[in-house]
């Protein structure tokens, strides 16, 4: 049981810390779940690589963009 519990700790230590250091995991759900539909938008439509590119290009700005607001 000690190694359960050991496991649990180390997870929760390795998500706060991810969570910190890297603006994606930290970011409102709002702004990630707009992510996810933006980046399927642009894989369902475009076919070619440089079309989806510059689509889930867009679609990073406006993330970023969504952080950015308030809340």
């Amino acid at each position: 049981m000690k190694h359960w519990s050991t496991r649990l700790v180390a997870i929760l230590a390795l998500s706060f810390t991810m969570a910190q250091s890297h603006p994606a995991f930290a970011a409102p759900a709002k702004c990630n779940a707009e992510l996810r539909k933006c980046n399927s938008h642009c894989n369902f439509v475009y076919e070619s690589k440089r079309a989806s590119r510059v689509c889930r290009d867009r679609c990073k700005d406006a993330f970023y963009a969504c952080k950015a607001r308030p809340s």
